[in-house]
């Protein structure tokens, strides 16, 4: 998933995780990074959706969380990365964990009822509610261009939806109410990117779901019987730590403004891995809505970059 939604950023703007200050320009290699993380977010997904045959999905939210946790806490160890083990901003990074089990939470139980391109069409919304919430919480404007994209975003999720009376399948609004809770958590994420190392960013996003949930686990817990499911769960807390790895170390050696449109290729990753473990082939409505949506998404990266570019330029101006 997109660090967009819970797992997958890839449905929201990207924000720059680290400041690349020392590490140099060096496009190639990000956009390398980028692509590597945004398919293995689509493992995350298919792993997933697997565990999610089996098990409830809040186990599998469990699972994604302690294993990710353990991972990353044997990288970044207090003696190793001692900073990664502070913040200064506590109240913050709680409430952007919390907001993470519930959307990584939506997004398996969604997974478990429909295609994995389907769900993650639909977080391509992810730009669009992103900009709606940064105008409350940020304070941006928003002109006639982003709202006309937003608009098209809401269409494109009409066609792979196609509500009509007694036929609107339920998964559908649960995966929108996940990128609509995910929206919250990337505006955090941006305002957090400023103060917060990423090494506390990705331990508490982990360590907090985790600890939260294990004392439910007693109560819900449902011993795998198939080897495969144990697999899959661990897939999920491999993919889902070193996935936002890479996703972080993209963003280290190049602008998250060149990085927004290689999230896309994350669609394709979804098709060629649903169809290979699921023998899902999507709908020419799913294709037409993602299209919608990947174009109305693109547009929004572009005015953010006009917008951007003219602020930089009335600085300068008003520097000489």
């Amino acid at each position: 998933m997109a660090a967009l939604t819970a797992s997958s950023p890839s449905a929201a703007k990207p924000v720059p995780l680290a400041s690349g200050e020392g590490q140099g320009i060096n496009k190639g290699r990000a956009a390398v990074m980028m692509l590597v993380a945004v398919s293995l977010f689509a493992c995350l997904d298919s792993s997933a959706k697997i565990a999610s045959r089996e098990l409830p999905a809040i186990e599998a939210v469990w699972f994604r969380f302690a294993i990710h946790f353990v991972l990353v806490a044997l990288v970044l160890n207090p003696w190793r990365a001692p900073e990664a083990w502070r913040t200064g901003q506590p109240r913050l990074q709680t409430l952007r964990a919390l907001i993470q089990i519930v959307c990584t939470g939506l997004n398996f139980l969604a997974l478990s009822q429909l295609q994995i391109a389907q769900t993650l069409s639909i977080q391509f919304t992810g730009p669009a509610f992103i900009t709606l919430l940064s105008i409350f919480w940020l304070g941006e404007k928003v002109g006639r261009y982003r709202w006309t994209a937003i608009g098209l975003s809401f269409i494109g999720v009409l066609v792979i939806t196609r509500p009509a009376p007694g036929s609107f399948e339920p998964a559908f609004g649960i995966i929108l109410l996940s990128v609509i809770i995910g929206a919250s958590y990337s505006i955090m994420t941006r305002r957090l990117a400023g103060t917060e190392s990423p090494g506390s960013m990705l331990l508490i996003m982990a360590a907090l779901p985790a600890a939260i949930l294990t004392p439910v686990m007693p109560f819900v817990f449902v011993w795998p019987s198939h080897p495969q499911t144990w697999i899959a769960l661990f897939c999920a807390g491999f993919f889902g730590a070193i996935s936002h790895y890479f996703y972080i170390q993209a963003h280290r050696f190049a602008p998250a403004s060149f990085l927004a449109p290689l999230q896309y290729f994350q669609f394709l990753a979804v098709l060629i891995l649903g169809f290979v473990f699921f023998g899902d082939i999507p709908t020419l409505w799913t294709f037409a809505g993602a299209l919608i949506l990947i174009g109305s998404g693109l547009y929004i990266w572009h005015r953010e970059r006009v917008i951007a570019r003219r602020a930089r330029d009335e600085a300068s101006r008003s520097d000489q």
